[in-house]
């Protein structure tokens, strides 16, 4: 787990270093094609002082500004030659002006073909650095990305319950893309850009020192509107995205309760309330577009005036004849083409807040402690891939001296920290101690908010306890690892969540992965017996290879409850837990399911969380529990006899046999 005390830098860093060889293989041909825009501004000014020398009937010109020319000529007059074109007098020492020349026989043969050359270099040069450098950042995203699930995976359900599920998929489906092109645009502009204005602005210093001066003069005020801006920028972006994360969610919940939406005819309701949500996010991203959109303009302006400045000063210089035409032609060019990279350095600053905005909703989840799982299973990412027959058919469970305290939570209304809330602690169980026997059944009852769920979630260390131990097996479940502990523990919820694919891929992925194809087989047909799937599944158009739709859609609530229960008979988990498996369906499917139930109790440790009065009267073991304490223990006939709160409370109906 990352400490909190690393800057996002540090972060980023650290994703980064196992690519910087991609990086630096980006970074060395970003130098080249720096070096290789230098080329079109020599042959600008090449072509038009041999064209000039062409119409003047010369029979040669000066390859390189006159400024050069005259500096070498004075300190090296027969010196090393330096020839661009005449490459076999590099070596000759007969004097500097012969390669400092070329004749305007030369000129119309060689200037076509440099110019084809030039550009191919560039083209070669500019492919390499932009793949290059887009692998880079996909590659630090897709391990983002690949981190992020795994952090998912391992965060207790007490810190995932502080985000919303849509501010968690947005940063995978959102943020995590946005960050690829951002880190991309930010290293290319960084690098790329800075090497191409330190060459221009070195040929102009080449061609002529005085007159790059005044381009100087601008330069520092395109730095003075990004420092100002980019604030705001950084400010908005990270709105903008938690907010989107906040429409994700809305738009989730609209469709997961289109049954409820339609039959109480709540759809203006909820479009208004969409459209509200949806206003505030159109203000954050146009206050966001706005300083964006700032920073062109203004440094735009800054360019027309540094560009006005070096028409003036270069014509009058041209008049003079301190430079050629073909000089000023290319110093002109060069100082168009050196504004523009100067531009885009000045947008690193915004498109790095951007950046930083999206990272550091990225890493603050990142951040959030991952649950202690100690001695983790090397197979852990797979799911039960050990021998489970060491396990014991059944397993007790034992609380002792329990004490819990959850932490309520309230939304902040607004500001930066809004999904995260304010919390308080208070304090659900005091003392709780409960102990069910390998091999029996529990059912426990009593009113909404009164912490059943909440009692059966602790075993498994969904939530973790502030004092006392509970015991599985005798051991104590904070000696065991996660992955150990809920080996012994299989869960049927009352909605059964089913993945995506195939009934087969359901319920196979609960087996070992070492089970040879004839074991699977086996161990599924005995499973769609037990947990009466037969009847269904002979029906289907691919039997038990048919899919079955988006979290099991496809399947009838019974059906997806029958599913999970075989799951839970796969799995071999000594205890299971149930909670209000039938309370939600119909007779016939309550008979499956309660039929299936029956198989489960004669080897397995069940925990029942239950609304049906048949289910409660099998179970060898009732406890009656209140804002967190047992109030009452024993079996059906004695708890009912004891003319206390279970009695009243099968006397009010809150319990039927329908």
């Amino acid at each position: 787990m990352k400490s909190k005390s690393k800057s996002i830098f540090q972060n980023l860093r650290e994703t980064a270093r196992p690519y910087d060889h991609l990086f630096i293989f980006s970074l060395s041909f970003m130098f080249l094609s720096g070096i290789a825009n230098i080329l079109p501004s020599w042959l600008i000014k090449v072509s038009i002082d041999g064209i000039s020398a062409l119409g003047s009937n010369s029979t040669k010109f000066s390859i390189i500004p006159k400024q050069a020319e005259e500096y070498l000529l004075k300190h090296y007059p027969s010196g090393l030659e330096i020839s661009f074109f005449n490459f076999k007098h590099i070596f000759s020492a007969s004097g500097l002006s012969k390669a400092l020349y070329l004749s305007t026989g030369d000129f119309i043969n060689l200037l076509p073909i440099a110019i084809v050359v030039v550009f191919t270099i560039d083209a070669i040069f500019k492919l390499s650095y932009i793949f290059s450098i887009r692998s880079w950042g996909l590659r630090i995203v897709q391990d983002l990305r690949d981190k992020f699930h795994l952090h998912l995976n391992q965060m207790a359900l007490k810190e995932q319950e502080k985000y919303d599920s849509g501010s968690l998929v947005s940063v995978v489906s959102s943020d995590l893309q946005s960050l690829q092109s951002w880190l991309s645009e930010t290293m290319t502009n960084l690098f790329n850009d800075g090497f191409k204005a330190l060459f221009l602005f070195g040929w102009l210093l080449f061609i002529n020192f005085k007159l790059t001066t005044l381009t100087l003069v601008t330069i520092p005020l395109f730095a003075l509107p990004v420092i100002k801006i980019g604030k705001q920028i950084r400010k908005y972006s990270k709105s903008g995205q938690d907010y989107v994360g906040q429409i994700s969610s809305f738009i989730n919940e609209t469709l997961v309760n289109q049954r409820i939406i339609k039959a109480f005819n709540l759809e203006n309701w909820r479009q208004n309330k969409f459209a509200q949500e949806s206003k505030i996010l159109y203000k954050l991203q146009s206050n966001w577009f706005l300083f964006m959109s700032i920073v062109s303009p203004i440094t735009n302006i800054v360019a027309a005036l540094g560009i006005s400045i070096i028409l003036y000063f270069g014509l009058r210089s041209v008049g003079q004849h301190d430079i050629s035409i073909g000089e000023f032609s290319s110093f002109f060019v060069t100082s168009i083409l050196l504004y523009d990279p100067i531009k885009r350095l000045g947008r690193v600053s915004t498109i790095l807040q951007s950046a930083l905005g999206v990272s550091e909703r990225v890493y603050k989840i990142l951040d959030e402690p991952i649950q202690e799982n100690r001695e983790q299973s090397q197979d852990s990412s797979e799911p039960r891939t050990e021998n489970l027959s060491a396990l014991p058919l059944a397993a007790s469970v034992e609380f002792k001296n329990v004490i819990f305290e959850y932490e309520a939570r309230s939304k902040v209304e607004a500001g930066e920290n809004a999904e995260i809330g304010v919390y308080e602690q208070s304090r659900l169980f005091n003392n709780l101690n409960l102990y069910i026997a390998a091999k029996t059944s529990l059912a426990i009852v009593g009113p909404s908010g009164s912490g059943k769920t909440t009692l059966v979630s602790l075993i498994p260390r969904f939530y973790e306890i502030n004092a006392g131990e509970i015991l599985v097996d005798a051991h104590s479940i904070k000696d065991l690892s996660l992955h150990q502990l809920r080996r012994y523990i299989a869960l049927v919820n009352q909605d059964p969540l089913l993945f995506t694919g195939t009934l087969r891929e359901n319920l196979e992925i609960v087996l070992p992965k070492h089970l040879s194809k004839e074991t699977i087989n086996e161990s599924l047909n005995l499973a769609l017996d037990k947990a009466y799937l037969r009847e269904f599944i002979n029906e289907l158009p691919e039997g038990i290879d048919s899919n079955i739709g988006e979290r099991g859609q496809k399947l009838s609530l019974g059906q997806r409850q029958r599913v999970s229960l075989a799951r839970a008979f796969l799995s071999k988990a000594p205890i299971v837990i149930l909670d209000e498996p039938t309370s939600a369906l119909d007779n016939k499917s309550q008979q499956f399911v309660y039929s299936s139930i029956q198989e489960l109790m004669k080897e397995r440790t069940v925990i029942i969380i239950a609304h049906r009065l048949d289910t409660i009267q099998s179970c060898n073991k009732i406890i009656y529990i209140e804002n967190g304490e047992i109030l009452e223990s024993g079996t059906y006939d004695e708890l009912l006899a004891a003319k206390n709160k279970f009695a009243a409370l099968i006397d009010a109906q809150g319990y039927s046999t329908t």
